[in-house]
């Protein structure tokens, strides 16, 4: 049998190490701003993907999709994955489409282009734009900036143009929200009208059953948490409609079914337009007064009956109004949280953050007390052990920790002054020393 040539199978198998290669994050990006120009996420994926396909200087690791999320700030879902797995190493090379999928913001932009990146060692590429971080050659920052003014020009412009047209979707009773309400899809063929869906209708039946039947909002949460039924957030992660990691272990709370509790989407009525945020400034988001939502009945499928959701709402408004005279009973002393924002009280069980509460629930003599105490965050998912504890005895730990540190504080001020007075009279020896030695 002949031999094969030792050569040409050292040709064969050869790798040209001199390449770098690069662990690719594409980023794909669509806003309602899209409703005006011939853009999908599909078409930009395909012009990506064809741009590294056969070359072996990129290496793809993920795509990162942002859908429904304006460019003007960088407060995105898959955006924020993207910058997590660059922190982890995963990825340093980010590409994109144009620069106005990556962003429409002037100044953040540039910052990512020309501060960001370049100092964490990431290759930036913007394939319409011809941009690439690497090839001094295409590196003019001066068109590229103009680029990103005339990028957030038009988001400025599309925001006045498109409010016209969601709100007129509005009054034609036509969904126009990122995701359904849970208890709903968006219908396959039509995405502004609303189909049940069977895998979780059942279980808004069960929360107006249980508030029928007396249950607090916070009993509905822990019941639901108990019997491990996914939250609205976790579910659209399951299907894959939210993508960042966060969300998927995030539990039921009062808040949750409060929502469900009062809303008449599951009636079949649409009730939109409660909150605007500016698509040219949409870090700001404002609530709008309740006699300018916009209200269309009849635009779906119901999951409730009209007379189990007002009744409801009847048992609803009653336990407001029982309530509602408490908090003004209390100073704004005894309401101030002076841990806000610290991070810092921690679970002694498993080191997770502890949420503040309060309730109102304690009835003495001179009215109605503030109760005001700690929980574990992992005590809703059933991960930790930890008992409540009072913030009167949290604060009470600190401040005696505190004045054990002063103590040390002012020992070592007589400590130092001490060591002061020993070395001026050291240095005087020194000196008279010195002196006698002639």
């Amino acid at each position: 049998m002949a031999r094969k040539s030792r050569k040409n199978i050292t040709l064969e198998n050869s790798v040209d190490t001199t390449i770098k290669v690069y662990s690719v994050g594409v980023y794909v990006r669509i806003s309602v701003e899209n409703m005006f120009v011939e853009e999908t996420i599909e078409n930009q994926k395909n012009i990506i993907l064809d741009y590294i396909k056969n070359k072996q200087e990129f290496k793809l690791f993920d795509i990162y999709e942002d859908t429904n999320f304006s460019g003007v700030n960088f407060e995105r879902d898959d955006f924020k994955r993207l910058l997590e797995d660059i922190k982890r190493g995963k990825v340093n090379c980010v590409i994109v489409k144009d620069l106005s999928r990556f962003g429409r913001n002037y100044i953040e932009t540039g910052n990512y282009l020309e501060k960001i990146f370049p100092y964490i060692d990431v290759r930036f590429i913007s394939i319409n734009d011809g941009y690439d971080s690497l090839n001094k050659d295409s590196n003019d920052m001066l068109l590229i900036h103009l680029k990103n003014l005339i990028n957030e020009a038009y988001a400025k412009d599309i925001s006045k143009k498109s409010k016209t047209i969601l709100k007129q979707k509005q009054k034609d009773g036509k969904f126009i929200g990122s995701w359904a309400s849970y208890g709903y899809l968006k219908d396959e063929n039509n995405k502004n009208k609303l189909v049940i869906n069977k895998d979780t209708a059942w279980v808004v039946e069960e929360i107006f059953n249980m508030r029928l039947n007396g249950k607090a909002y916070s009993e509905i949460a822990r019941n639901l948490n108990e019997r491990k039924i996914l939250a609205p957030f976790p579910y659209l992660y399951s299907i894959g409609k939210i993508k960042v990691d966060k969300f998927k272990d995030v539990v039921w709370t009062m808040t949750n079914v409060k929502d469900i509790l009062n809303n008449e989407v599951y009636i079949g009525n649409m009730v939109q337009n409660k909150s605007y945020r500016d698509i040219s400034n949409s870090k700001t988001k404002k609530r709008i007064a309740k006699e300018h939502w916009i209200k269309i009945e009849n635009t779906h499928q119901a999951i409730i009956d009209k007379e189990t959701f007002y009744k409801v709402k009847e048992i609803n408004e009653n336990t407001k109004n029982k309530f509602k005279d408490l908090p003004k009973k209390y100073t704004k002393y005894h309401n101030e949280n002076i841990f806000s924002g610290l991070g810092l009280v921690k679970c002694g069980c498993c080191n997770s953050s502890l949420l503040r509460f309060r309730s109102s629930s304690i009835k003495t003599k001179k009215g109605y007390k503030e109760y005001v105490y700690f929980k574990c965050y992992n005590k809703y998912r059933n991960l930790c052990d930890m008992d409540n504890i009072k913030e009167s005895i949290v604060k009470e730990v600190i401040f005696e920790e505190l004045k054990k540190e002063f103590l040390i504080v002012e020992n070592l001020k007589d400590i130092v002054e001490k060591n002061n007075d020993n070395v001026y009279l050291q240095e005087n020896r020194f000196k008279e020393q010195l002196s006698n030695i002639d």
